[in-house]
């Protein structure tokens, strides 16, 4: 009897050849022929670049639907070994069921197994067995070089923002790419600042900055949140290297790989200086405002992004709170054009489980507490410390950007050495292909390190105190429209400043009004630590009794 047969081909990494494909089915083809039997074109079924310890190959799907289908196109499966069909002995066992169930026999040409055969169970099996084994140690055979190329200062993993892949001999090597190195600091310092990750991505976007890993199948690739999340923590920035952070684990029946975190005794923390784009302080400060708004706005979603409040539009958004009940206060009317925003209870309006019912307009709440602060803020010790730490701050920074300039300048005279080398050896060797791309990357660098020494110009100014106190004054007089022209950011220098403040309702003569109790704490608990506390005067109760709106009948 002349049975149809059909093949199954596989191979694994992008890396093989398609010929290897060829190579099964003819092997297959040659065995068909020998037996008298009809290889089917029309029954060839393929999946290229795919790994086996996974089913969820769509050849594989293919060939299996075809199996059970009526009137059935096949008797036969031909696969060049074991290997090809799959290599996890619980699929391989799987798939032999669901094509032994409806009839078609399954032959291991290479290995002459033939499900037919009384003993083909076990034979399968066995060779499953050590078609599972081989991955298992491939994959730690793998892990391991990985593993010494990381040690060895090579790059184990893909592009990454701030850097190019150099290929040398022996691997690929990263070194710091100026132009988006620049637009890293950025981020950093717009962060350490309090700009929201939404502010950042939303400005980068504006200004067109070409995004990390542009997809090709968007049209239109732009900055996201999630982004900006992953590379503030990306510890390469500050010149570290973590291997080993996570491992790869595939789904059962899948070849969708997951990431799992590793025990930190299995990272490896390998200090690469040449690396650093970010220096320690900025870093430091960068993690500590992190650190910081995760602790305030509670705990993070899945992607790493904070809960709305974070980037409410209204500046005493989860700074107001319910006296009764402790609730938050959010605006409970007045979101369309018509009418005044109003703030109320959430636990009232929305559940019904407080009894304060009363309400205040955003624009005369803001306004009366931002009254009490800026009494505070303006006194003459108060004033007296701003200043300080203005000056303080212009002269670290001052020092940060000479010992930047400064380690250019080293970096400049190093390259300059490198390079005068290699055009003294393509003077005395002659035209070099290899030697000539030097020269470029050389020259390309110096043109980089000069670009960055010209953005520092001279170095900042000295500023005298008596200088800044005019500024500071005029600043702190004009508080109310300071901090609403960049709501996000100065709420989350607020919370700096003021952890909460109660509103409690009481009734007048006339009508109910609302008495707010909190503390300002003028020398902020973020980001610096609180320097001369033992100050008078930095320190304002808002204190009960102080009505905040006008009793207004209905209220």
């Amino acid at each position: 009897m002349t049975l149809r047969c059909a093949c199954y081909t596989r191979f694994s990494t992008d890396k093989q050849t398609p010929i290897s494909t060829e190579d099964q089915i003819r092997k297959c083809r040659e065995f068909a022929e020998a037996k008298g039997w009809t290889l089917l074109d029309d029954e060839l079924y393929a999946d290229e670049a795919v790994s086996g310890a996974g089913a969820d190959r769509e050849g594989l799907k293919r060939l299996l639907t075809a199996a059970k289908s009526l009137p059935r196109p096949f008797e036969v499966v031909l696969v060049d070994d074991t290997s090809r069909l799959s290599r996890s002995v619980g699929d391989a066992s799987r798939i032999r069921e669901q094509l032994g169930f409806v009839g078609v026999r399954i032959i291991a040409v290479s290995q002459g197994i033939d499900s037919q055969d009384e003993q083909s169970e076990v034979l399968f099996d066995v060779h499953a067995l050590v078609d599972t084994l081989y991955i298992k140690e491939l994959g730690k055979k793998t892990h391991r070089g990985l593993e010494g190329l990381a040690l060895r200062g090579f790059h184990t993993g893909g592009n990454c923002f701030g850097y190019r892949n150099v290929r040398v001999e022996g691997g690929v090597k990263l070194k710091v790419n100026e132009s988006e190195a620049m637009i890293v600091r950025r981020i950093f310092e717009m962060a350490a600042s309090g700009t929201s990750l939404k502010k950042i991505a939303k400005t980068f976007n504006r200004e067109r900055i070409a995004p990390p890993r542009p997809r090709a199948k968007k049209e239109n690739p732009t900055w996201c949140p999630t982004a900006i999340h992953a590379m503030l923590r990306r510890e390469m920035y500050a010149g570290r290297v973590i291997w080993n952070r996570s491992r790869f684990v595939k789904s059962p029946g899948t070849n969708k790989r997951i990431s799992r975190p590793r025990p930190r005794s299995e990272w490896r923390v390998i200090e690469r200086p040449e690396l650093l784009i970010v220096c320690s302080e900025l870093w430091e400060r960068v993690q500590t405002r992190l650190a910081w708004t995760k602790k305030v706005y509670g705990q993070q979603t899945r992607n790493g992004l904070l809960n709305r409040t974070a980037s409410s539009q209204y500046l005493f958004s989860g700074i107001v709170k319910c006296g009764p009940c402790g609730g938050n206060l959010v605006i409970t009317s007045g979101r369309s054009r018509r009418g005044y925003r109003r703030y109320g209870c959430s636990q009232h309006f929305y559940r019904g489980t407080c009894p304060n019912g009363l309400q205040i307009r955003k624009d005369w709440l803001e306004e009366k507490l931002l009254a009490g602060l800026q009494d505070a803020v303006l006194q003459p010790v108060a004033v007296s410390y701003a200043v300080a730490e203005f000056c303080r701050q212009l002269k670290e920074a001052d020092g940060n950007v000479l010992r930047e300039a400064e380690r250019a300048v080293e970096q400049k005279r190093k390259v300059e050495a490198e390079l005068n080398r290699l055009i003294a050896a393509v003077a005395d060797s002659g035209h070099s292909t290899f030697l000539i791309e030097a020269i470029d990357q050389r020259e390309l660098e110096l043109r980089n390190i000069d670009e960055r020494l010209n953005a520092w110009g001279p170095g900042l100014a000295q500023v005298q105190p008596s200088d800044v106190t005019d500024f500071v004054k005029d600043r702190l007089a004009t508080l109310c429209d300071l901090l609403n022209s960049d709501v996000t950011q100065a709420r989350a220098e607020l919370l700096g400043h003021v952890s909460e403040i109660r509103l409690t309702p009481r009734q007048t003569g006339t009508g109910s009004e609302y008495v707010a109790a909190g503390e300002w704490n003028l020398l902020g608990s973020y980001p610096e630590k609180d320097r001369a506390r033992h100050l008078l005067g930095v320190r304002a109760r808002l204190v009960a009794g102080v009505g905040f709106e006008p009793t207004t009948s209905g209220l």
